[in-house]
């Protein structure tokens, strides 16, 4: 099924696609299969339906759509431009183990901290402190730290690759 894009109001994404998918139940003759708010994307409302015209119907008379799909002359938008925001990152991406992090939520807030270990399974990461003389492990949440500087150590199986 085609999709098409409606250019919204900022910050009405939300309560847009609410009433869309009411009025959609509520008219059963309009062929609306399912309406998408992308997390990352702010300003505009993705709408499945079998033809522009069904959109053109559904959006008749609405708030906070800034442009009609007919005005902008609405294209198709293929399923393989919506892939990453349909599937969900993992929390954790782009951390490694020995990275310097910042804890950025949490009673360590402000912190600096090195990664010991990654449990991708939970979406929690093992810390130690920088700022402490006891290195005591710390097991923090993969959404409450970010990477601040990259690891430069090699890990174990790294350097044993190498080992003839």
């Amino acid at each position: 099924m085609p999709i098409y894009a409606l250019r919204t109001t900022m910050g009405q994404e939300q309560s847009l696609s609410e009433q869309l998918a009411r009025r959609a139940e509520l008219r059963p003759h309009l062929k609306i299969y399912s309406v998408l708010v992308p997390g990352g994307l702010k300003g505009y409302i993705f709408v499945e339906a079998e033809s522009i015209d069904e959109v053109e119907v559904l959006v008749e008379g609405m708030r906070h759509v800034r442009k009609r799909p007919r005005a902008s002359r609405a294209e198709e938008i293929p399923i393989e431009q919506l892939d990453h925001f349909l599937i969900p990152r993992p929390v954790i991406e782009g951390v490694d183990i020995y990275d310097i992090v910042e804890v950025i939520s949490g009673p360590f807030k402000g912190s600096r901290a090195r990664v010991i270990d990654i449990n991708v399974g939970k979406e929690e990461v093992t810390v130690e402190l920088l700022a402490m003389d006891l290195q005591i492990p710390v097991k923090i949440s993969g959404d409450a730290v970010r990477v601040i500087e990259k690891s430069t150590e090699k890990t174990e199986e790294e350097e044993g690759e190498y080992l003839l």
